[in-house]
Formats: structure tokens, C-alpha cells, sequence
């Protein structure tokens, strides 16, 4: 085993997580046991109630909660608060089964016992084949890496991280690299229909998963004013019709050919920025119906590895998460971080 491998395991069980990374708050609120203060970022810099210090940290109360760009949030463990450039960075010490907790609870709320725990190994995995990728702390708090948005956790969830302390998603001896999402839409996807360059692993395989027709987005449809593409994109005349391209059937969409008359072709993003489309998924057909641009989707979310309301479907028919992991990860195996 390689020395890196062993550095990975071998790193302390409090996690440090950036919260609120995605808002980037210059100005944030704390309240604790120890007291309220108003902190504000300036250069490299905090003014905490109004006195300049170059950190500030919190690490005796039980709960803290911070208000930050109209969002309010509690977490348990410490707090480092600091500025960069301006940048506000609020860094959570936890320990790993209180974060994999709320992890689970962020991530899969409602779900049954047996879905929880498939999502908390799965939690664990990221963790531990990804801490530290961020240098100056382990992981984020968003999309980029896992959804953590602290407390409060149910009962439900701390026992999915309890019952299934120490184990993680592995294949022959090594921990896997595993994906989750909400909704696959019909079918889950390789890393490199994603992620161009991405290398798939033999465990990462393309599932039908039909389990997630439940969700409201398993089927659904987006739909845009065509004003914005005819101004945007230079259009001599309004389009008549509209095709998708993509590199294989049931791939995410890399561009649009319109027809208008002549055939013009753009990328996906030129159309995206076009008619501020942030999309919850690039699985979708597209037509025109008069001055609409209609996108008919597919899922929600990038459709890779575990679809999380077919685990929820699978639990729900009786599959253990032992299943449901098989299922989404062919080939895989639960293994205990105590055997490396």
C-alpha cells in the first residue's frame, strides 16, 4: 500500500469543513454559549464587534449559530474564523461521525433506514478518498464536495452513521471513487459522459434505473422565451425548429443545432448564458413551439453513480444498503478503514 494511502487513514477523525463556502459572507453574525459577535472581513483582516484581529476562534461552545446573507444555520464542534483578500473563510472542526450525520441528513432527508446508511458509507468514502483537497482544509460545505449544512441531525441519520461507523465503498483493497446525485432520470452515467478527460473505473458502469420515476424530476420540462437566443445569439430570424447534440444516446447535451432557415450550431454554454440557464441536468431533448424554446429533461443532477431516490426505492422494496451499493457500484466491496 502506497505511503499516501496510509497518510489518508491515518489523519485525525475531526474533519475540517469550510461552511458557507458557497455564499463567500463578508459580514456574518455568531451566536454561542460564549456570547454574540458581529464579524466582518476587510483585507486580510476580521473586525469582531468592532476591534481588529487578525482570527478569531470558537472552540468551547456546544452550538453555534451564525447568520450569514439572510441564511441562518447551527453546527456543533469548533469554529477558526479569517480573511483573505477580503474573502471571509468560517472553518468547522468536527468529528467524523457528527459530520457524517448531517450529511446524511442534508443530503437524503426522509429517506429509509437502509438508504440512509447506503448514503452514509457512501459520505465516508468521499471523505476519506478526498480530505485535504481543499489544502488549507479538508472539504467544503456544498455541491463541490458533500452537503453539510450542520444541525439540527434526526435520529435517523446518526444511527445510519453510527451503524455503519468504519466502513467505506472500496474495490480490490482501495477505496472507490464515488459519485451520488438526486435523480438519474432513467439511466446513471459514467464519469467521462460528465466530465471530459474523467477516467471510469470498472465499478462505474451505466445503470437503468427506473426505481427514480417517483421524483418529480424524473421527467419534466424547462421552457424559455426565444427573444433572448434571437438577440443573444444574432439570429437573422426567429427559428423554426431546434435539435440537441451529443456524443451518444442518453449523454449529456453538448450543443444545439437551429434551424432558421439555414442551420446555425452553438455550444451549449453560448445558448446556457443566452437564456440564463443554470441546468439541473444536461439529460434533455429540445423543440420549438412558437416563440418557446421547450427543453424536455431528464433528472436532476449529473446522473453519476448513486441515484438517490432510486436508493430510496430500492430501501422501500426491502434491499439492505449492501444491495442498493451493488447495485448502483458493480463489483464494489464494504470494507473497514481498520483493515488498511
Amino acid at each position: 500500500m502506497s505511503g499516501l494511502i496510509f497518510y489518508i487513514f491515518a489523519v485525525s477523525k475531526v474533519f475540517t469543513i469550510r461552511v458557507f463556502a458557497d455564499e463567500k459572507p463578508t459580514e456574518i453574525t455568531i451566536a454561542s454559549t460564549e456570547g454574540t459577535y458581529k464579524i466582518q472581513a476587510s483585507g486580510d483582516m476580521l473586525f469582531v464587534n468592532g476591534n481588529k484581529t487578525p482570527y478569531f476562534q470558537q472552540m468551547e461552545a456546544q452550538s453555534y449559530t451564525i447568520i450569514a446573507g439572510g441564511k441562518t444555520r447551527s453546527y456543533a464542534g469548533g469554529f477558526t474564523f479569517y480573511s483573505f483578500d477580503g474573502e471571509m473563510y468560517i472553518l468547522n472542526y468536527i468529528p467524523e461521525e457528527a459530520y457524517i450525520a448531517s450529511v446524511v441528513a442534508s443530503e437524503i432527508p426522509g429517506a429509509q433506514p437502509e438508504a440512509r446508511k447506503a448514503q452514509a458509507i457512501l459520505a465516508r468514502t468521499y471523505v476519506y478518498k478526498n480530505v485535504g483537497r481543499h489544502g488549507q482544509y479538508d472539504l467544503c460545505d456544498g455541491q463541490h464536495c458533500q452537503v453539510y449544512r450542520g444541525l439540527p441531525v434526526d435520529a435517523s441519520s446518526l444511527s445510519a452513521a453510527q451503524g455503519t461507523a468504519g466502513l467505506v465503498l472500496g474495490y480490490k483493497g482501495t477505496i472507490a471513487d464515488i459519485y451520488y446525485h438526486s435523480t438519474c432520470g432513467g439511466m446513471t452515467l459514467l464519469p467521462s459522459d460528465v466530465w471530459p478527460g474523467m477516467k471510469d473505473q470498472p465499478y462505474h458502469q451505466r445503470v437503468k434505473d427506473t426505481l427514480c420515476r417517483i421524483s418529480p424530476y424524473y421527467e419534466w420540462d424547462d421552457t424559455f422565451n426565444l427573444d433572448p437566443l434571437f438577440i443573444n445569439l444574432g439570429f437573422g430570424q426567429m427559428p423554426s425548429s431546434v435539435k440537441v447534440v451529443r456524443d451518444k444516446d442518453w449523454s449529456p447535451v453538448k450543443g444545439f443545432v437551429f434551424f432558421a432557415p439555414d442551420s446555425v450550431y452553438f455550444d451549449y454554454s453560448r445558448v446556457s448564458d443566452a437564456i440564463d440557464h443554470h441546468p439541473m441536468t444536461r439529460i434533455f431533448d429540445a423543440e420549438i413551439k412558437e416563440t418557446l424554446l421547450i427543453l424536455h429533461a431528464h433528472g436532476y443532477g449529473h446522473a453519476v453513480g448513486m441515484c438517490q431516490v432510486g436508493a430510496m426505492a430500492l430501501a422501500k422494496s426491502g434491499a439492505n444498503y449492501r444491495d442498493i451499493l451493488t447495485f448502483y457500484f458493480p463489483g464494489t466491496e464494504i470494507l473497514s478503514l481498520a483493515s488498511f
